[in-house]
C-alpha cells in the first residue's frame, strides 16, 4: 500500500513537471495575433497588448500593456490603456492542439476615457460594433463574445462632457461574470469620486446593444456617500454654495430612458452665496426620468422633509450645460415653521441675532431656475400665526411707545405676513413685503436684503389704534400729548401713525437690523397735525424748518434704542 501511494505521487509529480515543461515550451506570444483579433471583433476596436508570457503557477497568459483604440471620430488617444492584462485560459486545449479559449480577463490600473463630441455622442457608444476595419476577422473567432470573469482592479475613468466639464473616479474595482453580447450579465463597480465621495453600483447589464452602447439596458442599485457637490464639479468652485450628499437608488434603463426612485440625504447644504450650511441633515425622496441622448430629464412626485413639514418638488432638468441647470416647483401649504427651521439658512434667510422663529406655520409655491450653483427662486412666501421669539421689533422702532405707557411685547408675534421674494446670488428681494404685527401695527413696503447681508427697506408703518389712542380722547399716547403747540403736533403725527402712516427706513444687517423714521414722510405728517381739525391748511413753513422742528420733538422720542444683550 505503501509502495503504491509513492507511485501515485510520483506519476503526480511527473505529470506535473511534464505539464511545466510543455508550458515553458509554448510560446504565448504566438497567440498574440489571435487575442488582439478576437477581442477586437468583440469590441469594435482596434487592439494591441504588449509581450506575452506564461504564468505557470495560476495557468494564465500574462501581457506587459493592452491598449483598446478609440472611435476615430474622437482622436487618437486610448479608449482603455493599462499596465498589465491577465488572461485566463484553459490549459488542456492550449497544449494538446495551441488551440486559446480565454476564461477570464482581468486589467491592471487601466485608464479608461469617456468622451463626448458636440453632437452628444459618446465614445464607448460603438462598442461591440463589429469587427476593426485595422484588424478584420480571426479565424475560429466565435459569432458571440463570451468571458467567464473580467475584473479590473485599481482603474481610473477619466468623463469629459460636451460642456468641457471633467470628473475623475479613481480606485475603481470591477466585477463580472459571464459576460457576453448576447445576454445580461451580472456585474459590481466601486470607485471614488475625485473631489469627495464614494460610488458603488451592482446589478444587471445587458444584453449589449452594438453600435449604440448607450441604450443597453441596466437594472441596478446605486449607492454614493459623502459626494461633495463642489469637489465633484455639481457646483463651481468659489459660488459660495454647496453640501454633502449621501444617494440610494434604484436604476433601470430601457431604450434610452434612465429612471430612478430613491432617496436623497444632504448634509450642510446651501444653495444661496448669501446664506449658511443648513445646520440639520435635509432628505428628499423622489423619481426621476432622464433622456441619456439628450441629457435631460424630469423631476415628479420629490418631498423634501424637513422634521414633520414636506414640500414637494417638481420639473425638469438639464445635465448638457457643465453645471446642471434646474427648473422646478416648490409648494408646500401651511407647513409647520419649526421643523422648516433648518431650510432657511440654505435659502439665505437670515434672523436676527439670537432670534428663531417659533410656532405658527408657513406656504409658500415657488420656481426654482437656473444653475445648481447660482438658482433663482420666486414666488410668493406667507407666514400665519407666528412668533419671532427673542426679538421685540416694538422695543427696536424706538422710545415712542414708551411715551405712552405702552410696554412692547418681548417677542415679536406675527399674525400674518407675506411677500413676492426673489432670492438669487445678488440677495434676497420683497417686492411687495406686508406684515400684521400683534400689539403694533402693520407694515408694508418693499426693500431687499444684499448678498452680504446688508438690509435696505422702505416701510409704511401704521400702528394700531389701541397702541395709539387715535379716536379715543385722552387715551394713549395721542391723548398724551394735548395742550401745546408743539405737543398738539406730535399728537398729530402719533395719530397719523395709526391713519396715514408713518415711513420707516430699516438698514443695518438681518442679524442686527436699524430702524429709523424717514424724514420726508414724518415731515408731511407733522404739517398735518399742526392743521388740527379745523381742515384749514397751516401756514406753510419751508421743509428744512419742519425737519428741525421734527428733530427737536423726536429726539428722543422716536430714536431707536441702544440693543440689548441678545437681540
Amino acid at each position: 500500500m505503501k509502495r503504491l501511494l509513492v507511485g501515485l505521487i510520483v506519476v503526480v509529480l511527473a505529470l506535473v513537471v511534464l505539464g511545466a515543461a510543455a508550458l515553458l515550451l509554448v510560446d504565448a506570444n504566438r497567440f498574440r495575433p489571435q487575442i488582439q483579433a478576437s477581442l477586437g471583433k468583440a469590441l469594435g476596436r482596434e487592439v494591441s497588448i504588449g509581450k506575452l508570457h506564461m504564468a505557470l503557477w495560476t495557468g494564465s497568459l500574462e501581457a506587459d500593456e493592452i491598449r483598446i483604440g478609440d472611435d476615430p471620430a474622437f482622436g487618437k488617444q486610448p479608449f482603455v490603456s493599462a499596465r498589465g492584462l491577465d488572461l485566463g485560459v484553459k490549459l488542456w486545449p492550449l497544449l494538446v492542439h495551441r488551440e486559446l479559449h480565454v476564461t477570464s480577463l482581468t486589467l491592471d490600473r487601466p485608464v479608461v476615457r469617456l468622451l463626448q463630441n458636440r453632437k452628444g455622442d459618446w465614445n464607448f457608444a460603438g462598442l461591440g460594433g463589429g469587427p476593426s476595419p485595422a484588424q478584420g476577422t480571426a479565424e475560429g473567432t466565435p459569432a458571440g463574445f463570451t468571458i467567464d470573469r473580467l475584473r479590473i482592479d485599481d482603474g481610473r475613468i477619466e468623463l469629459t462632457r460636451t460642456a468641457g466639464d471633467r470628473k475623475v473616479y479613481d480606485h475603481v474595482q470591477l466585477s463580472a461574470d459571464h459576460v457576453g453580447t448576447r445576454a445580461a450579465f451580472p456585474f459590481e463597480l466601486k470607485a471614488d469620486v475625485a473631489g469627495g465621495g464614494t460610488l458603488a453600483l451592482d446589478g444587471r447589464l445587458g444584453p449589449w446593444r452594438s453600435g449604440n452602447a448607450v441604450l443597453t439596458p441596466v437594472d441596478a442599485h446605486l449607492a454614493m456617500h459623502d459626494l461633495d457637490l463642489v469637489g465633484a464639479g455639481l457646483m463651481a468652485r468659489g459660488s459660495g454654495v454647496g453640501g454633502v450628499l449621501d444617494l440610494d437608488t434604484q436604476i433601470a434603463s430601457t431604450r434610452g430612458v434612465l429612471r430612478s426612485k430613491g432617496r436623497i440625504d444632504a448634509r450642510k447644504l446651501q444653495l444661496v452665496a448669501s446664506g449658511s450650511p443648513s445646520p440639520q441633515p435635509l432628505r428628499i425622496d423622489y423619481q426621476a426620468s432622464y433622456r441619456l441622448d439628450a441629457g435631460t430629464g424630469r423631476i415628479a412626485d420629490a418631498l423634501l422633509h424637513a422634521g414633520a413639514a414636506r414640500l414637494s418638488i417638481d420639473g425638469s432638468f438639464d445635465n448638457r450645460p457643465a453645471v446642471m441647470r434646474m427648473d422646478l416647483k416648490v409648494k408646500g401649504q401651511r407647513q409647520p415653521i419649526d421643523d422648516l427651521q433648518p431650510l432657511l439658512p440654505v435659502f439665505g434667510v437670515i434672523l436676527p441675532k439670537d432670534s428663531r422663529l417659533a410656532g405658527g406655520t408657513a406656504s409658500m409655491d415657488l420656481t426654482v431656475r437656473g444653475p445648481l450653483d447660482a438658482l433663482v427662486i420666486h414666488g410668493p412666501v406667507a407666514l400665519d400665526d407666528t412668533r419671532l421669539a427673542g426679538y421685540s421689533l416694538g422695543d427696536k422702532l424706538g422710545g415712542a411707545l414708551a411715551l405712552a405707557g405702552i410696554d412692547a411685547p418681548k417677542d415679536t408675534v406675527i399674525r400674518h405676513a407675506e411677500a413676492m421674494l426673489t432670492i438669487s446670488p445678488r440677495g434676497i428681494d420683497a417686492d411687495p413685503a406686508k406684515a400684521q404685527i400683534a400689539q403694533l401695527g402693520s407694515f408694508t413696503g418693499k426693500g431687499r436684503m444684499a448678498a452680504g447681508g446688508a438690509l435696505d427697506f422702505r416701510m409704511l408703518v401704521r400702528l394700531d389704534e389701541g397702541v395709539t389712542g387715535a379716536g379715543q380722547a385722552g387715551q394713549g399716547l395721542a391723548g398724551l400729548l394735548g395742550g401745546s403747540k408743539a405737543g398738539g403736533a406730535l399728537g398729530g403725527l402719533i395719530k397719523g401713525m395709526s391713519t396715514t402712516g408713518v415711513g420707516v427706513r430699516v438698514g443695518g444687517t438681518a442679524s442686527a437690523p436699524s430702524f429709523k423714521l424717514d424724514p420726508k414722510a414724518a415731515v408731511g405728517l407733522l404739517e398735518a397735525g399742526t392743521r388740527g381739525d379745523t381742515g384749514q391748511p397751516a401756514t406753510k413753513q419751508p421743509a428744512s424748518s419742519g425737519k428741525d422742528v421734527l428733530n427737536s420733538l423726536l429726539q428722543d422720542a422716536l430714536k431707536p434704542k441702544q440693543p440689548t444683550s441678545g437681540h
